[in-house]
């Protein structure tokens, strides 16, 4: 339970930081004031304030108090990428990921189709027929996400997954609003496809081409289905 209370409060603390009511360089409340805040033990407060200040979040300065740190000091990578994505948009978030992602899986797609394995060919083809039969967007979001998981995975790069897995929440959540619509689910699915036969055929550069066309597809469907304000990311880099 408090364990629980730790969690509750360090998250609590944060939007707080990340909304502004407590601006960089500021001091937080007192420890009485804080557990106030908090509505939580002053124990529990020490341990939340510990937990930010390990992420690099709060400074704690002895004799003078705890002090909010400038996003560009924080060293928790999953802490910068969970305020970066409360400060955006809906629309903003996915368009900066798909960017991301095109960087990331263009490349990869044609070093997998270079070495992939014929188990691992299979696995990504369950990933596509569940893809393909499920209804529900959060098994479809899995599926997904397994999908291109499974693309990194084998260029046998431990660092490319390393890169992307602290995004996973950030990315699950963009593609679970994407795949409540049954018409980017059905062009997901065809460039699922193409990428797929493409790494059957060991072909690097059609792997790569029709990765780069799925990920040029999903920023256009994020710009038409996803509310938000326009971002001027391209649709020509990878």
């Amino acid at each position: 339970m408090r364990t629980d209370l730790v969690t509750q409060g360090v998250n609590r603390l944060l939007d707080a930081i990340i909304a502004g009511e407590f601006a960089p360089g500021e001091a937080l409340p007192n420890e009485s004031n804080l557990a106030q805040y908090l509505d939580v033990s002053r124990p529990t407060m020490r341990e939340v304030v510990r937990t930010l200040a390990e992420r690099g979040v709060v400074k704690v300065v002895h004799g003078r108090g705890t002090f909010v740190c400038p996003q560009s000091e924080w060293i928790d990578v999953q802490t910068l990428i969970y305020a970066i994505s409360q400060q955006l948009d809906k629309r903003q978030v996915g368009a900066y990921l798909t960017q991301l992602r095109r960087m990331l899986e263009v490349g990869s797609a044609g070093i997998a189709a270079e070495i992939i394995t014929d188990d691992q060919l299979a696995e990504m083809k369950e990933t596509v027929d569940t893809y393909r039969h499920a209804t529900d967007p959060e098994e479809v979001t899995r599926a997904d996400v397994a999908f291109h998981t499974k693309i990194l995975e084998a260029t046998g790069n431990p660092f490319i997954k390393a890169v992307i897995l602290p995004l996973q929440d950030a990315l699950s959540n963009s593609r679970f609003i994407t795949n409540s619509y049954p018409d980017i689910r059905a062009r997901a699915l065809h460039h699922h496809e193409t990428i797929l036969q493409a790494l059957y055929d060991h072909n690097p550069q059609a792997a790569k081409d029709a990765m780069r066309a799925h990920m040029q597809q999903t920023l256009e469907d994020i710009n038409s289905h996803v509310p938000g304000s326009p971002t001027p990311v391209s649709s020509t880099e990878d």
